[in-house]
């Protein structure tokens, strides 16, 4: 994010931190061992490990490219090409030096424009330690709002590129996730699959961080999953001062801070007083700790432009600290890495935390970062619907000769990785740079169409037409680009043969669908809905949504469809006729849904005959207004949320509604006010509901902002629990008012309850559960039992103080943001809940990527008669429902990363939540013949095998037994066999033939 207390000006600060991916493994053992580059400690002293380090945010203030070229001075004087200059200069003069680097994004850009000498130079200062690479991943992710897919990605591009570009030496051992705001259980589980052996972290909530200093807990054995058992447990450090320099110790060219001045025949000396002084703040860090070593970041934002003003002074407070006659502290150049060898020296016993993680984060009483969850709508779900593309791109470039399009693909993997940032899609980043990422995603998917269009030619046949994605769905926006006959291509990025209802908008008119094999496919019109037409900024002639099946849809495959317009007297669905202040009845044949026909609210579901309490409105929160003098002035703003009083303010109590029931669809159209509206839709014989919200543009009155949410409210007595999803994957169980780590004080007791979703929430009680899925990362909470609560839209006039100086105000075509998504509701039996939650949810995190063309043929009769294939799919069969190929990407010329998930948890389902059996993957692929396979960690960057290195701990509860318990090896390499456990993700390396 940038400014490390968020509480002062930007400083901005570079945390450099490198890590390696992907050298060719079969080169792996002839590789020279690194050097050992770790300072020795001194017993019986305090040990300060001296961290220098930059933090350099991946767009935030300004935009990737402008902090990287340091231009638009007028935001920051700073670029990162400098920082890196100067820092790679004054390593080479001084071997004692170290440094660590972060942002693979960055150094990509800086290793582009050097020469072989510099690149030779480099390369030595990594091989002897000297500059270390942490983390590794194309930038420091947030860690609410990615889905662990796009995550994973992000890793294993930087990784990847350092490896390849430094080999082994290049490879990070250590996370470090200083700026983030709060930590989730999938990242820390992920990191620990990749090999990591530990990592730390800037910001944990002001309660918790008070006790752990008081108590010496700021560093533990994390093990976020109980259930994993040692596979899951990460070493995990909380620093003492966020990231930045010891108060008074700031060298930086911007910092007021004094140097050490010690030159006797000079004036000013105060090289003895800025000694004692040091010493007294590390004797201050280290009574928050264990042990006798402690960790000092001498850095911060963007940090080190003149790097000789930090290595000058930080020369000097080694050489006078260590001189000093009976000093208790021994000061040395260090990195995580030689940090944690220092303490894990130690052989102690290690506090621990169990099954939880670090959501929500409050820097203060009154400033939760709980607003972000939810800030900038549309730029998260742009950022997840590219995340589509990206993986039917790396999937369908498989199936192209080895180098063909490489750029383009990288391209995309690029924009999204930067999209992945901690200020990026949470969110909190200003307006021109959320454009910027906007761009680059935008440009990324272009770049990939050109892959997705030869792949579909080689796949389906050379005549087909150049293919046009459609990016504006959402807003019912997609031109056919012929009045006549168009081609529709669906592509399935799933492992599993599915079915997806197709609404595309178009003009009023008559039309067939013709599906695969040339048969007609059963269609309906209907209106959409007039709120959507008069969105600004909408180009559409679009006015009625056809709506068809498509079934199916073959596993990693795609499905060709036939439009024609025809001449024939349009056959439109009307709105039904609805008596006044009678009940409003919608039957799908499966659900009921009981409107109350005086207000034109949903009221109950009937299922089986039995009715359900199922009522749902949207609210609002009046933001409070401020200048953040103290935290009792502070504004609700892009990180923080915090309403002006308690209760949420009912937009509307009535809307207006019309209901169209068609053959296999119902729409229920409501109508709150003019800046809000919904689509509820139901499917036939489906107890899917979807929840179709439209907000905005937010009025403004009296500078007073809005912050929108819906609530879902039911009988089920979850009493005081919801379950909120960790990036997508494993469930976080959350109590109301609770914290599981210390007595946590109410002080704000709506915004301290919002925990972030990606994918879904959910309420239980012994008999029903209510899963809601959603299609982009939101904020949410169970504020009183049977309810959930989500926020989908905030419009916001004060900047809350948090560094980024401007209020979450967006603007689009003149007026204030519309905002347009989805809730998918399942209000089932909790028998059966978890498998139809699991199920579904693959299904819309991957939802079918949809494209037109104009067709090469006159009508649907030369359609039919067409020898050409009409639908494809990468693998020879399915896999099982609960396998997803989460990765399928091309290495190198001959090489495939395969990732295998197993989707569901332990004890979900009597039959889905068993191990998946041995299954050969040496006949799955259409398009690919497997000859061998090496098992990787979840990043890709080096053998499974290795990871017995990992440093192991100690800590309390611990079962000693299970210390040196190593991952058995489960997969059969003559087979190219592959088992899962459940929430398991397997990493292979294939060796294909050419």
């Amino acid at each position: 994010m940038g400014i490390t207390s968020r509480q002062r000006f930007p400083r901005l600060l570079i945390t450099l931190c490198l890590v390696t991916f992907g050298i060719p493994l079969s080169s792996q053992e002839d590789k020279t061992k690194c050097h050992q580059a770790c300072h020795p400690t001194v017993p019986g002293k305090i040990n300060a490990h001296i961290i220098a380090h930059t933090h350099d945010d991946v767009g935030w203030l300004k935009t990737v490219d402008q902090y990287y070229y340091g231009s638009k001075k007028e935001h920051s004087q700073l670029g990162v090409q400098y920082i890196l200059d100067s820092v790679t200069s004054e390593l080479a003069k001084n071997k004692d030096r170290r440094f660590v680097y972060v942002e693979t994004s960055f150094f990509w850009r800086w290793w582009e424009e050097q020469n072989e000498h510099v690149r030779v130079s480099v390369k030595e200062l990594v091989d002897q330690g000297r500059l270390e690479f942490l983390l590794g991943g194309w930038c420091m992710s947030d860690e609410a709002s990615p889905h662990y897919s796009a995550l994973i990605d992000q890793m294993t591009l930087g990784l990847k590129y350092l490896n390849d570009t430094f080999g082994e030496c290049g490879q990070p051992k250590v996370a470090w996730q200083i700026d983030p705001f709060g930590h989730s259980a999938e990242v820390a589980l992920e990191f620990a699959d990749m090999g990591f052996d530990g990592v730390f972290f800037g910001r944990i909530d002001h309660e918790d961080i008070a006790l752990r200093k008081k108590n010496k807990t700021m560093e533990m054995v994390w093990r976020p999953d109980d259930t994993l058992g040692p596979e899951g447990d990460f070493f995990t450090g909380v620093m003492y001062n966020i990231y930045d320099p010891p108060a008074g110790f700031c060298f930086d060219t911007y910092c007021d801070d004094e140097p050490i001045m010690d030159n006797p025949k000079l004036h000013g000396v105060n090289v003895n007083t800025r000694v004692s002084e040091f010493i007294e703040i590390v004797k201050k860090y280290a009574q928050a700790y264990k042990t006798n070593n402690v960790i000092i970041t001498m850095g911060g934002d963007f940090n080190y432009v003149v790097a000789s003003s930090w290595f000058k002074n930080i020369d000097k407070l080694i050489k006078y600290v260590n001189a000093k006659p009976n000093s208790e502290v021994n000061v040395l150049y260090s990195t995580p890495a030689c940090y944690l060898e220092a303490l894990n020296k130690e052989n102690i016993t290690w506090p621990s935390k169990m099954d939880d993680d670090f959501f929500p984060y409050g820097s203060d009483e009154h400033s939760y970062w709980t607003g972000y969850y939810t800030s900038r709508p549309t730029f998260k779900y742009f950022v997840y619907q590219v995340n589509v593309a990206l993986q039917m791109t790396k999937q369908l470039k498989t199936a192209l000769p080895n180098d063909t399009l490489a750029e383009e693909q990288f391209l995309l993997q690029r924009a999204m990785g930067i999209a992945q940032h901690h200020d990026a899609v949470s969110g909190t980043e200003r307006q021109h740079v959320t454009d910027d990422y906007s761009l680059y995603l935008y440009e990324g998917v272009q770049a990939a169409m050109k892959v997705i269009n030869a792949a579909y030619r080689h796949l389906l046949g050379d005549y087909l037409p150049e293919q046009q994605a459609c990016l504006l769905m959402n807003i019912s926006q997609c031109e056919l680009p012929s009045p006549t006959t168009n081609y529709v291509i669906l592509y399935n990025p799933v492992a599993h043969e599915t079915s997806s209802y197709v609404v595309l908008p178009v003009p009023f008119g008559s039309y067939k669908v013709f599906g695969p094999a040339g048969n007609e496919v059963e269609t309906e019109l209907l209106p959409i809905q007039s709120s959507v037409l008069t969105i600004p900024g909408r180009q559409s002639n679009a006015t009625h949504s056809l709506i068809f099946n498509a079934t199916g849809l073959p596993p990693l495959g795609a499905n060709l469809y036939l439009i024609e317009k025809t001449t024939a007297v349009p056959t439109v669905t009307q709105a039904k006729t609805v008596a006044k202040n009678e009940d409003i009845v919608v039957d799908n044949g499966k659900i009921k849904l009981i409107f109350n026909g005086t207000t034109g609210l949903l009221e109950k579901i009937v299922k089986n005959g039995v009715a359900s309490k199922f009522k749902q409105n949207f609210y609002y929160y009046e933001g409070a207004k401020g200048y953040n003098y103290n935290p009792l002035n502070r504004a609700s703003g892009a990180y923080i949320f915090r309403p002006s009083k308690d209760e949420k303010i009912a937009v509307n109590e009535t809307a207006e509604i019309k209901v169209y029931q068609g053959k296999n669809v119902t729409e229920v159209h409501q109508v709150f006010t003019t800046w809000l509206s919904q689509t509820i839709r139901v499917y036939n014989n489906d107890e899917d509901i979807e929840f179709i919200w439209q907000v905005g543009p937010i009025p403004i009155v009296e500078w007073q902002g809005k912050e929108i949410v819906t609530v879902y409210d039911t009988d089920i007595a979850n009493n005081s629990t919801f379950f909120t999803d960790s990036n997508g994957r494993r469930w976080m169980k959350r109590l109301r008012n609770y914290r599981s780590s210390w007595n946590w004080t109410a002080t704000e007791p709506i915004a301290a309850n919002y925990y972030p979703i990606t994918t879904g929430v959910y309420i239980a009680d012994k008999k029903q559960r209510l899963n809601v899925i959603v299609d982009r990362p939101e904020g949410a909470s169970s504020m009183r039992n049977g309810s959930v609560e989500i926020m989908i839209h905030r419009r916001l006039l004060y900047d809350d103080n948090k560094g980024v100086r401007e209020p979450l105000d967006e603007i689009a075509f003149s007026q204030g943001l519309v905002a347009r998504g989805t809730h998918i509701i399942q209000f089932v039996d909790v028998r059966h809940a978890a498998k139809k939650y699991r199920l579904r949810n693959v299904r819309n995190v991957y939802r079918p990527w949809l494209t037109v063309s104009k067709a090469d043929v006159p009508n649907s009769a030369e359609f039919k008669i067409s020898a050409k294939s009409n639908t494809f799919s990468l693998l020879k069969k399915p896999l099982p429902n609960n396998v997803h190929i989460l990765t399928l990407e091309q290495w190198t010329n001959s090489t495939v990363l395969a990732r295998f998930e197993h989707i569901f948890d332990k004890k979900e389902d009597p039959a889905l939540s068993s191990s998946v059996p041995l299954f050969s993957i040496r006949d799955l692929f259409t398009h690919l013949n497997p000859l061998k396979m090496d098992e990787l960690v979840l990043s890709g960057n080096k053998l499974r095998s290795t990871v017995s290195s990992k440093l192991k701990w100690r800590y309390e509860g611990q079962n000693l037994t299970a210390l040196n318990v190593t991952k058995a090896e489960e997969w059969a390499p003559e087979s190219l066999g592959v088992k899962l456990k459940p929430m398991e993700i397997k990493t292979y390396l294939l060796h294909v033939e050419n």
